[in-house]
């Protein structure tokens, strides 16, 4: 009950994490939405050209990241807006850990990998929201599409099973890219394209459930 019950809390939350290692990979939709979970991917390792060494650093980053995630829920005691900022918190925390693991040149990548998989909402990972130059009214704005998913997802969890949420995710997340594309100016649009970098195919995978 408890993994289902951080799993459907995490999944509120626009860029979450779940405490369940089994969530944090593919085919889980909430795989690559960080930064760290991004650097999981093998096909990305391979392109960031990464070290067995920096590769073990990061796998154990995740392993004290599940921790930190229900401690943030225990401590939360029901409040979901509190959860989501410390979630949020500890997200950027694990991201600017990872990110020392990484050269320059791979940090970039990463985060052109990144925009490249999760199209605009990356625009809410602070770094790429401050090099967008996002304004306080579309933030603003965006806080309301973030609200409006989260009490989706939420919906979609506890009405059906696991599978069924986690497909239904997908389809609220892609809902939520477009709305915040529709909230880019013209200027914005066009450096948000030119930040994805060279174009990267990544690794087709499907559940197998």
């Amino acid at each position: 009950m408890l993994r289902r019950l951080l799993f459907i809390v995490a999944a509120s939350l626009v860029v979450g994490t779940v405490s369940a290692q089994d969530f944090f990979h593919r085919p889980s939709p909430l795989a690559g939405r960080t930064m760290l979970t991004l650097s999981l991917f093998e096909e990305v390792r391979a392109e960031l050209k990464t070290s067995s060494d920096t590769n073990g650093k990061i796998d154990a980053l995740l392993e004290k990241l599940g921790p930190d995630i229900q401690e943030a829920f225990g401590a939360a005691n029901g409040d979901m807006k509190a959860m989501q900022a410390e979630i949020e918190k500890i997200n950027n925390k694990y991201d600017d850990e990872c990110g020392k693991l990484l050269s320059d040149d791979q940090n970039k990548r990463l985060r052109q990998l990144f925009i490249q998989f999760n199209g605009a909402i990356a625009a809410t990972n602070p770094g790429i929201s401050k090099e967008l130059a996002i304004t306080d009214d579309q933030k603003t704005q965006i806080k309301k599409l973030q609200d409006d998913q989260r009490q989706k997802m939420m919906d979609a969890f506890q009405s059906g099973s696991p599978e069924e949420g986690q497909a239904a995710m997908k389809k609220i997340n892609d809902e939520f890219a477009v709305g915040i594309d529709k909230l880019f100016t013209d200027d914005q649009r066009k450096k948000f394209k030119d930040m994805a970098g060279v174009k990267f195919e990544f690794k087709k995978v499907t559940s197998t459930n």
